[in-house]
C-alpha cells in the first residue's frame, strides 16, 4: 500500500467513525446586527492626509469555512494546519457594512481556467455527498482562494467578481475612507502529491492581473503611484515632498497594494522602479527604494518601533492584530493593543465579530468608530 492509499484509508476511517457529525454545518456566524454607523471620519483638520487616519480591515477577506467533514479529515492529517485554518469571514459587502476598510485577496494565475476546478480534499471524500462545485473555477481568469486543493472556498471565486462587489458597495457609500485592497500572488506548491501546481507570477501574469484590476475598477476610483510621483521624481521622492492626498479628496477611492516578497515585487516592477504606469503599490523592500510608499509589518509587538518610525516618515502601514486563530482562542489582546498603539493606518483581523466558541476576543475602534483621526495623538 503506497502513501496515498494509506492517506485515503486514514481519511475514510476518521469519516466513518464521525459520520454522524458530518451533517452539522460548517463554521457559521451569528447574524450580525449591522450598527447605525457614523460617517467614516469627521475630523476638524481640513488638511488631514489619508495616512493620518486609522481603520480596521480583514485578513484573507474572501475566505469561507472549510466544511466540517473536510476539517475533520484535515485535523487527522495535519492538526497544526487545521488549527490555523479554522476561521472564516462574512461576505465582502457585509464586512464593508460593518466598517472594514482594508480587504485582502489571494490570487492564483489561471489564464485557461479549470486548474483548480477539482480540488483534492473534497474529491478524496466524495461519498459524503457534498462535492465541491464552483462553476467559476472552469472560467479563465485569476482565482481567489487560500490554499489550493485544501482551503479553496471563497465568497467570490473570480478576482473580477470580488472587485465588482467591492465597487458596487463603494458606489452606495461614496464618502467612505479609502479602502486598502491587499493582493497576495500565490504561486507556492504545497506538500501534497495530488495538489495542483500553481503557475508562476511572471511579468506576463502581472500584466494580466493589472488588466483585470483596471477593467473592474475605474481609474478615477484608484489612488495610484503615478498620482504621488511628480516632475520626474521617484515615487519615494514624490511621497517625501508632497505626501499622500488629503483625506477628504481620497474618500470613496481605493489603494491597491501587492503584499509580496522582494523577488516577487521585483517581477511586478517590470523594470519600472517607481511603479510608473502600474495601478498597484508594493510592499516596499526598504524606505529608500524608488518604489517605497507602502509597507506590510504584520507583527506590531516585534515591529512596534519600526512601524512608528515609518509612519512618522510618511509611509502607509498595514499590521495584524491576530494570526492563526491564536489570539482568539486564548483571548489574548496584547497583539491587538500593540497594533492600535503603533498608529498603523490599517489593522487587519479575523475577528471583527467574536467567535464565541473560542472567546469574546474581537477588534473594534473606540466607540465602534469606522475610522479615527490622528491615532497617535
Amino acid at each position: 500500500m503506497n502513501a496515498n492509499q494509506v492517506t485515503r484509508c486514514a481519511l475514510a476511517l476518521v469519516l466513518l467513525i464521525w459520520l454522524s457529525a458530518c451533517s452539522k454545518p460548517a463554521l457559521t456566524f451569528p447574524d450580525p446586527a449591522l450598527p447605525d454607523l457614523p460617517a467614516d471620519a469627521a475630523c476638524n483638520t481640513p488638511d488631514l492626509k489619508l495616512n493620518q487616519v486609522q481603520s480596521i480591515g480583514s485578513h484573507n477577506s474572501y475566505k469561507r469555512a472549510i466544511p466540517r467533514f473536510e476539517m475533520m479529515a484535515l485535523r487527522r492529517a495535519s492538526p497544526e494546519a487545521a488549527f490555523g485554518l479554522d476561521y472564516a469571514h462574512l461576505p465582502l459587502t457585509t464586512q464593508l457594512d460593518l466598517g472594514m476598510r482594508q480587504l485582502e485577496l489571494d490570487v492564483f494565475y489561471d489564464p485557461d481556467g479549470g486548474r483548480y476546478a477539482n480540488p483534492y480534499l473534497p474529491r478524496a471524500i466524495p461519498w459524503i455527498g457534498r462535492r465541491y462545485k464552483v462553476p467559476e473555477m472552469d472560467l479563465p481568469g485569476f482565482k481567489v482562494m487560500h490554499v489550493q486543493d485544501v482551503d479553496q472556498r471563497s465568497h467570490c471565486a473570480l478576482f473580477t467578481d470580488c472587485l465588482a462587489e467591492i465597487l458596487e458597495w463603494s458606489k452606495s457609500r461614496p464618502d467612505h475612507t479609502p479602502i486598502l485592497i491587499l493582493i497576495n500572488a500565490k504561486q507556492d506548491k504545497i506538500d501534497l502529491e495530488e495538489a495542483a501546481v500553481p503557475l508562476a507570477f511572471t511579468e506576463a501574469a502581472f500584466d494580466a492581473l493589472d488588466a483585470e484590476l483596471l477593467a473592474a475598477i475605474p481609474e478615477e476610483k484608484l489612488i495610484t503611484p503615478d498620482q504621488i510621483r511628480s516632475n520626474g521624481q521617484t515615487l519615494c521622492e514624490g511621497l517625501m515632498q508632497y505626501g499622500w492626498p488629503r483625506y477628504e479628496d481620497a474618500k470613496g477611492k481605493f489603494i491597491v497594494a501587492l503584499d509580496e516578497r522582494p523577488e516577487t515585487v521585483k517581477t511586478y516592477l517590470r523594470g519600472n522602479n517607481s511603479l510608473e504606469g502600474h495601478p498597484m503599490f508594493v510592499n516596499s523592500v526598504s524606505e529608500t527604494a524608488d518604489h517605497a510608499a507602502y509597507f506590510t509589518m504584520n507583527d506590531p509587538l516585534e515591529d512596534q518601533d519600526q512601524i512608528r518610525k515609518s509612519i512618522e516618515a510618511g509611509f502607509l502601514i498595514r499590521t495584524r492584530a491576530d494570526a492563526d486563530t491564536l489570539e482568539a482562542r486564548n483571548n489574548d489582546t496584547a497583539r491587538r493593543d500593540a497594533a492600535f498603539a503603533s498608529g498603523a493606518q490599517y489593522i487587519s483581523t479575523d475577528y471583527y465579530v467574536a467567535r464565541e466558541s473560542f472567546s469574546d476576543y474581537k477588534i473594534a475602534l473606540p466607540a465602534n468608530a469606522i475610522t479615527r483621526c490622528q491615532p497617535k495623538e
